[in-house]
């Protein structure tokens, strides 16, 4: 018994560098993405559904989002450092517009119809009128939700428009814009040269002043006009529209450390015990209804941890089909119409499950039909670009040789090509 309790704490006390512990393909990184997009679906059935937070003292739907920030932050800052600048933008473009593009284009010509004809027994009025269909397509095509609307196809008819009086049929959009301005940031700095090791300390300094900025905005709650980045706005950026400085914070932060912990995942130490008193350190915050800096970092550090910890049967979870964003892009708008519809009169319970399984099922068709051809596309280089193969050199004798039969000089038949005895020159790889 005192073996196995002394092999117990040296265990939980052992520490593994989290670039030894994490494998890109043995990880349950997908596994906690659709775990925090159901998070959301979870948090936006009683916002929805039934006009009321999920929890008076946290939002599960932000604390969840700010999962999603801190494993992109990880992913995106180890793509940008591995891939060529045109390269990293490709594939970020690949993983957001597509999906995006045809859930605006469901939600405008399919869904936006249907409400505005049960309204109103007719479509007329729109398509081109102001905060229509055709301007809530122009307005969020890039990623930017600046049109939360469409029309007055939710007007009066929600549990969400009687509480907090929005019109908005996809919600959830909004944090794609504060999603890509992350990658935008991040191949700024690749392009530095920022996310090499030698100056990677830059980013950690970075987290370090964004840290003591949430500290001080924590302390300042109650001293109106001392807190820092939590009343202005970043832009309006082009496509992107503004971001709330207290939301890009908040997420930046979270981002960021991701960020971070990829960078230093030699030395940051994967510890049981470590991740135990994290778990205690959240629970704490949520129970006291206030997470700023300790919180998220410790929320941070837990994800990492469970991503290497949790058992091997979830590491199969998102690495061939990943549906977590189909699942949080589509749950907004579907919700929404069954609560004008009055689906949650099954409770709480019963419209969350019923919600999670329809856009499971959108979501399936989005990563099948949408994402995953895209992501087809990955390797794909326009013919300007590509590396043309090296000419082979002709032979000394210009290709031509004696005709023993006759004594005339005629063409080579190896003209032109390789020799049989040395290699053929190959195709160069695609740039990138």
């Amino acid at each position: 018994m005192l073996s196995l309790l002394q092999r117990a704490v040296r265990q939980s006390t052992a520490s593994t560098p989290l670039a030894t512990a994490y494998s890109g393909r043995a990880n349950s990184f997908g596994a906690l993405r659709l775990a925090f997009a159901l998070a959301v679906v979870l948090s936006h059935s009683a916002a929805l559904g039934f006009g009321r937070p999920l929890m008076p003292r946290i939002d599960l739907g932000a604390l969840a989002v700010a999962g999603f920030f801190a494993i992109s932050g990880f992913l995106i800052v180890r793509s940008g450092r591995r891939s060529s600048i045109p390269r990293f933008l490709w594939h970020r473009a690949l993983r957001i517009w597509p999906g995006l593009w045809v859930c605006l284009l469901f939600t405008g010509l399919v869904v936006a119809p249907l409400l505005y004809l049960d309204r109103h027994g007719t479509v007329d009025g729109l398509w081109r009128s102001p905060g229509g269909v055709l301007d809530y397509l122009r307005l969020n095509w890039w990623g930017g939700l600046r049109q939360f609307g469409i029309a007055d196809v939710l007007v009066g008819d929600t549990p969400y428009w009687r509480w907090q009086g929005g019109n908005t049929i996809n919600g959830s959009l909004w944090t794609l814009a504060y999603e890509c301005f992350c990658y935008l940031i991040v191949a700024v700095l690749a392009a530095l040269t920022i996310l090499r090791r030698q100056l990677r300390w830059l980013p950690l300094l970075a987290l370090v002043v964004v840290f003591g900025v949430l500290c001080w905005n924590y302390y300042q709650a109650g001293v109106p006009g001392q807190q820092l980045w939590t009343t202005g706005e970043i832009g309006p950026l082009p496509l992107l529209g503004a971001l709330r400085e207290d939301s890009f914070l908040w997420y930046g932060f979270m981002f960021l450390a991701g960020g971070v912990a990829e960078l230093y995942s030699d030395r940051m130490p994967i510890n049981d015990l470590l991740g135990v008193l994290s778990l205690v350190v959240i629970g704490w915050f949520a129970a006291t209804g206030n997470f700023f800096g300790p919180g998220l970092l410790a929320y941070a550090y837990v994800i990492f941890w469970l991503a290497v910890r949790l058992p091997r049967a979830l590491h199969r979870i998102g690495k061939v089909n990943d549906y977590s964003y189909g699942l949080y892009i589509y749950s907004f708008v579907a919700q929404q119409v069954m609560a004008k519809f009055g689906v949650q009169a099954i409770g709480l319970a019963g419209f969350f499950v019923v919600s999670a399984l329809v856009s499971t099922g959108l979501a399936v068709l989005s990563w099948h039909l949408v994402e995953k051809q895209a992501l087809k596309l990955k390797n794909w280089t326009p013919e300007a670009l590509r590396e043309r193969p090296e000419e082979p050199a002709p032979p000394r004798d210009g290709g031509m040789t004696p005709n023993p039969s006759n004594g005339s000089v005629a063409a080579s038949p190896l003209a032109g090509r390789a020799p049989d005895f040395g290699p053929a020159p190959a195709t160069a790889p695609a740039v990138g």
